[in-house]
């Protein structure tokens, strides 16, 4: 009797990891080994995915699990580490559950010389450096801020006087206290950044959406468990940056729990807590490019029973992109450490992850590695649906497109006479066509080169007071246009001249002086 074959499964689709980041999210999730292949399944209800990722061409680097129920078997543990890819686990409040990634090199000395950096002057100068570094990346992350909400000048001074203290501090305690005070004058300059959504949306965003507003949630007190969007986006960001941190540390030879800046604590990384501190503000300037470049849709993130904000499984997987940006930035600070702490004695410490030692063994003219940015690696979002757009379209259909056009002219309309006054004040009082552009650029050339031939022939006067205090009373009689006909100049800056505001170009006294004279004469 002839058996009926078993039919095969159907084989998986293929996929390649956008950068090398695989992200995960939804429930049921399952991670195995499907015929040498690694085998994912994700997603919610209908929307499910099933794919394979292959050993050679997936080019797997991380592997990121957001959620807390389904499987992952010991087979795909093996896998991604034959790969060298690193695995981490995140929760929906933004904790990180489980962190591994490649094995590193394996040096007991510098283990030990970091368990007792806390009782050595070395381990003081660690904690300063990382402190050091931080509070300078923040003093360059308020320009970022200032181009969203003003930055008031006493946050920038604290900022200054932090960074002096930091310096000269004494022990690990004075170095925190400049820290926290660093900390406390840096997101006060944040709390006005404003955080925008589509225009569809403004009736269901909550008001404490809008803005950043403090770092600390209304539910906990502290930075954990965000209330609005902003702080949902810096939290999670921060989960990525300190998985990737605990991975340098494993792979340049550090303990990631022993902590030289941040206390003991069960169940924490302390020394990825160490290693996040200077690469912090590079995330902060991140969500602020973010937050001025993009326009948000409410779908982009959902409130939970307890009034907690979380960020959607779309988003995530277009955070997680930035992953390697931050793996790179935070691997610089892992082998700094490391250099600190290893005996000047023994031979310096390799660079497995940023590989600078073998860059600077090269002979000269080898191509400089281009170090990736995060900007860009987050898609665009429609500024009147909040739908993805194509490329850097700030609209998704010809349909919003027009809806923003038709935005833009009700604006124009009810702040075009204000804005139009100021610039008439500054002299700027036309609507400047292509030809406008290339007229007024043409008479600012021939006016540089008139003024460089005068310099060559004429001494430049060593009072230039002497302009108001015998010039220009004469020229109170003097209409401008008369001015502009024998100058050139035009009209906004003849006014500015007669006004006092600007003294003119020494070439222009002899015709001004000649013209006050005249108009005295003919009086």
């Amino acid at each position: 009797m002839r058996t009926k074959a078993t039919p095969s499964p159907a084989w998986p689709a293929e996929l390649t990891p956008h950068r090398g980041i695989l992200v995960l999210s939804g429930y049921g999730l399952s991670v195995r080994v499907w015929r040498g292949r690694l085998h994912v399944a994700d997603g919610i209800g209908r929307a499910r995915r099933d794919a394979i990722v292959h050993r050679a061409t997936g080019r797997l680097r991380r592997l990121v699990v957001l959620g807390h129920t389904g499987t992952v078997t010991l087979d795909a543990i093996r896998w991604l580490a034959d790969v060298g890819a690193g695995y981490l686990q995140i929760d929906e409040d933004g904790r990180v559950l489980a962190v591994f990634g490649p094995q590193g090199s394996d040096r007991p000395g510098l283990r030990r010389a970091q368990a007792t950096a806390l009782d050595t002057p070395q381990g003081d100068d660690v904690a300063r450096r990382l402190v050091a570094e931080k509070v300078a990346a923040q003093a360059e992350t308020l320009s970022a801020v200032d181009r969203l909400a003003p930055v008031a000048d006493v946050a920038i001074r604290s900022l200054q006087v932090a960074a002096a203290a930091v310096h000269v501090a004494v022990g690990r305690d004075e170095i925190r206290r400049a820290e926290a005070a660093a900390a406390a004058a840096y997101w006060s300059a944040w709390s006005a950044v404003p955080v925008r959504f589509a225009r569809r949306d403004p009736g269901v965003v909550p008001e404490h959406w809008r803005t950043f507003g403090g770092r600390a949630s209304a539910l906990t007190g502290s930075p954990r468990v965000a209330t609005n969007p902003a702080n949902t986006l810096l939290n999670y960001l921060y989960a990525l940056l300190e998985g990737e941190a605990a991975i340098a540390a494993r792979i340049v030879g550090l303990d990631p729990g022993l902590g030289v800046l941040h206390a003991d604590q069960d169940s924490r990384d302390s020394l990825a807590a160490d290693l996040m501190e200077p690469v912090r503000p590079l995330v902060d300037r991140f969500v602020l490019d973010l937050l001025a470049d993009r326009f948000f849709a409410t779908a982009d993130f959902h409130e939970t029973r307890q009034g907690a904000c979380r960020i959607t499984p779309d988003l995530a997987r277009d955070l997680a992109a930035t992953s390697p940006v931050w793996a790179r930035a935070v691997g610089l600070v892992a082998e700094d450490v490391a250099q600190l702490l290893t005996d000047p004695a023994r031979p310096a410490p390799p660079t497995p992850i940023t590989g600078r030692r073998r860059a600077a063994s090269r002979p000269q003219g080898a191509r400089a590695r281009r170090a990736r940015s995060a900007v860009g690696a987050v898609p665009r979002r429609c500024a009147t649906c909040g739908a993805p757009t194509v490329g850097q379209k700030r609209a998704c259909s010809d349909a919003c497109a027009a809806v923003a056009a038709a935005d833009q002219a009700a604006n124009l309309a009810t702040a075009g006479a204000a804005t139009l006054d100021a610039l008439r004040a500054v002299g700027f009082h036309r609507e400047l066509t292509q030809a406008g552009r290339h007229r007024i650029g043409t008479r600012g050339t021939e006016l540089l080169r008139a003024a460089q031939a005068w310099r060559r022939t004429n001494p430049w006067p060593e009072d230039m007071g002497e302009f108001a205090r015998e010039i220009l009373p004469g020229l109170a009689d003097v209409t401008p246009a008369e001015v502009v006909r024998a100058t050139g100049l035009s009209s906004g800056y003849v006014r500015r001249v007669k006004a006092g505001d600007v003294t003119p170009h020494p070439m222009w006294w002899e015709t001004l002086r000649d013209l006050a004279h005249r108009e005295h004469h003919q009086r």
